[in-house]
């Protein structure tokens, strides 16, 4: 009844993943082909065809190896029948023998995360979230735009965030592709970088990590020299030490821990293909 993807598969997961989610056929198959691999596709099979499903992005956090399940679907017709419980625990048991120590996820919803609990999994990595913030002038700013690569990104993750998430290389091509496509840009200095979105008068930083507050300001300014927006939206990592006592906490990601856990005083999750 559980199993993983074969080659045979695709059209019908295709399909599936479409449905559930509206993705272009060709996102659905890049993500199952090259950034999990069909080997990391797993199945619910009821009748003989796949009808629920889930892609286990192999992961690192804090050096050691999980996996990130994505794409987490079953066919409506046969939903309320446990085949995504059945299909998490076999999957489960199949990233513990490959010694894949814990999976993280992020819920759609708030039912949904009462789902995952339910389940084992624990909110790890929330967000803080600062709005209004206001960004002082400074014409002697200066920062790299645009710059940021898919090896760049992953660099970058590694530096200043090195307790966080890591995804596969296909993983951070496939993220940075679809950031510029809906028009975000990069920032990037010595001391951090930024990834924002313009909007009306603010810039959204979906993502702000720097070595310092100091490094943090200089970003944001370098960012309003270079759009002329004078206010901010930032999301932080719960854990973050820039702009302490500024924001609020919000859920984001959860995680199972199946083997020994490792210290989340550093835990950081973002910008996981959602």
């Amino acid at each position: 009844m559980y199993r993983t993807a074969k080659e045979q598969d695709l059209p019908a997961l295709t399909g599936l993943w479409q449905r559930a989610f509206g993705d272009p056929e060709e996102y659905a198959h890049k993500v199952m082909t090259e950034i999990a691999g069909l080997d990391s596709v797993y199945l619910a099979c009821p009748e003989g065809e796949p009808v629920s499903m889930l892609c286990a992005v192999p992961v690192t956090m804090e050096g050691m190896p999980g996996a990130y399940l994505y794409g987490l679907a079953t066919d409506p017709a046969f939903q309320g029948k446990g085949l995504m419980t059945g299909l998490l625990d076999y999957a489960k048991s199949q990233l513990t023998m490959q010694g894949r120590g814990f999976g993280v996820l992020v819920p759609a919803s708030a039912s949904l995360q009462g789902f995952y609990a339910k389940r084992g999994f624990e909110p790890v990595f929330r967000l803080r979230r600062i709005k209004n913030k206001a960004i002082p002038r400074n014409l002697w700013a200066t920062a790299d735009f645009d710059s940021v690569t898919a090896a760049r990104l992953g660099q970058l993750r590694q530096k200043f965030a090195p307790g966080g998430v890591m995804l596969p290389a296909a993983g951070w091509l496939a993220e940075i592709l679809s950031l510029y496509s809906q028009g975000a840009t990069t920032v990037e200095t010595a001391g951090g970088y930024g990834i924002y979105f313009e909007e009306g008068d603010t810039l959204y930083f979906v993502e702000l990590l720097a070595d310092s507050d100091r490094d943090a300001k200089l970003l944001l300014q370098a960012a309003r020299e270079h759009t002329g927006l004078e206010k901010a939206e930032i999301t932080l990592g719960e854990h973050s030490e820039l702009l302490l006592g500024e924001g609020r906490l919000e859920d984001y990601g959860m995680a199972a821990f199946w083997g020994s856990q490792p210290p989340l005083h550093r835990a950081y999750m973002r910008l996981m293909l959602e």
